[in-house]
């Protein structure tokens, strides 16, 4: 039997960890617990089958997965009070400028930041759709704030900003200091003064038109394949569906009336979601947007390199370009990244890559030469590896050659150029999830920049005297 924790039984767990008397008020009786209820006969009581050995097995995995955030989030406190940076205070976006999306140190001090109304980790489940519905609610009447990049000198005074045509993703700052930010498919890069000196649309995306024929041709047997999957599925969950119903209700067992409910409720998903063979053009529209789209932008002196999606099937590749936008060539692909998350960055004369879905750092030569990888997965010693579902999820050049790589909780670590754990450096003080956690280091080393993306902000640690 395999040891892995349904995705849905993690977001239950999380739920379930929340204060008592947040979701109290509804009209259905409480599932059976198997404990005797007052008043009634031996008879009477209700009868609870025995648990099979899966559900045995998900109830212990969950009870694994509340032990594991007990004694990380105890770890991370006991970091706090060590570590090397401490957390001394937060950069907010400026009024009614949204939220901080990303950001980058500048070489002679302070950040550049872009800010605007960005979409928040967990914005496409139901709980974020009513959480988005509620922010517009009490923002009723209010303009949604401008895509803008704001330059930000070191006590945190804005000296100057630009508009963005988009929303941002990434922004990274050029060894002449110029300011480069993506988002969407659109690059725009900036002087060191703050002004637009060329916009591209999709450089990486440059193909003849029976490439593009035969990418669509492509897509289209990605989407056949799609809908026969999701097609198979909904039988699947209608049969079992029907089984149950076959039950007279009055017979039902209370495991059988959740799992009626609970698979007519997934029915009813599927069905929703369901493909049709009309909305094939659809698909392709979406796909040929999703390979335009830039996640990430790195510079060196000559190039640029691009973070965007694998035109078919998933993961992620790396583009280089001239600055430019000149010769496009794709010199990286295969790379494994969760909810949209691939950093990349030039540091010294390599490009490394924050591949959170295996857990470890690529590194690679400007050219797209594989050089090294190190790094694992670790849930049980900070030290020994990295944790969460997937980490390292950002990375910065470090002091004398080396590198700092932050994970999705807060954790800030340095390693020596061949990989080498040098220093847990600091825990910001963050919500933990799969999210972007851009960090940065100034030039004289002494402040650590960390983004809390869900609270649209970026926090700044100072290295203790």
């Amino acid at each position: 039997m395999s040891r892995t924790l349904q995705p849905w039984l993690i977001a239950f767990a999380v739920m379930a960890s929340l204060p008592a008397g947040a979701d109290d008020s509804h009209d259905e009786p409480a599932p059976a617990t198997g404990r005797p209820v007052a008043g009634a006969t031996a008879a009477e009581q209700p009868v609870e089958e025995p648990e099979s050995e899966e559900a045995i097995e998900q109830r212990k995995l969950i009870e694994e997965f509340h032990k594991e955030q007990a004694v990380e989030q105890g770890n991370l406190a006991a970091i706090r009070k060590t570590a090397a940076f401490r957390e001394v205070r937060a950069i907010d976006a400026p009024a009614d400028a949204g939220q901080i999306l990303a950001f980058h140190p500048l070489a002679h001090g302070g950040i550049v930041i872009a800010t605007g109304a960005g979409e928040r980790y967990g914005e496409t489940s139901l709980i974020g759709a009513v959480a988005s519905l509620l922010r517009l609610a009490g923002n009723a009447g209010k303009l949604p704030p401008t895509n803008q990049l704001t330059w930000l000198d070191a006590s945190g005074e804005a000296s100057r900003s630009a508009p963005l045509p988009f929303s941002c993703k990434g922004v990274t700052v050029a060894p002449d200091g110029a300011v480069i930010a993506v988002g969407e498919d659109r690059v725009v890069v900036f002087s060191a003064d703050g002004e637009q000196v060329a916009e591209a649309a999709a450089p990486h995306f440059q193909m003849t038109a029976d490439e593009l024929a035969q990418l669509r041709e492509e897509m289209v047997e990605q989407h056949r394949e799609q809908l026969e999957a999701t097609r198979q599925t909904c039988e699947r969950l209608v049969e079992a569906q029907a089984a149950l119903e076959q039950v007279p209700e009055e017979e039902r067992t209370p495991r059988q009336q959740r799992e009626l409910v609970q698979v007519m409720m997934m029915v009813r998903s599927f069905e929703a979601r369901t493909p049709s063979d009309a909305a094939t053009e659809t698909a392709i529209d979406k796909g040929l947007a999703k390979a335009r789209a830039i996640h990430r932008v790195a510079a060196s002196a000559d190039h640029l390199f691009l973070v965007a999606n694998e035109p078919t099937g998933y993961g992620y590749g790396v583009w280089r370009c001239g600055r430019d936008f000149s010769t496009p060539e794709k010199i990286v692909d295969g790379l494994r990244g969760c909810c949209g998350q691939m950093d990349v960055q030039v540091v010294g004369d390599a490009l490394v890559i924050a591949e959170n879905g295996r857990h470890h750092v690529a590194v690679y030569a400007l050219d797209g030469e594989p050089l090294r990888t190190f790094g694992e997965a670790c849930r049980t010693d900070i030290r020994k590896g990295f944790g969460g579902c997937c980490n390292p999820m950002n990375a910065c050049p470090g002091p004398d050659g080396s590198l700092l790589l932050s994970e999705s909780n807060g954790l800030v670590k340095q390693f020596a150029a061949d990989g080498t754990l040098v220093e847990v450096l600091a825990s910001a003080n963050v919500q933990s999830g799969c999210k972007n956690s851009s960090i940065g280091l100034s030039t004289d080393g002494a402040t650590l920049y960390y983004l809390d993306i869900n609270r649209g902000r970026v926090l700044v640690l100072e290295k203790k005297s």
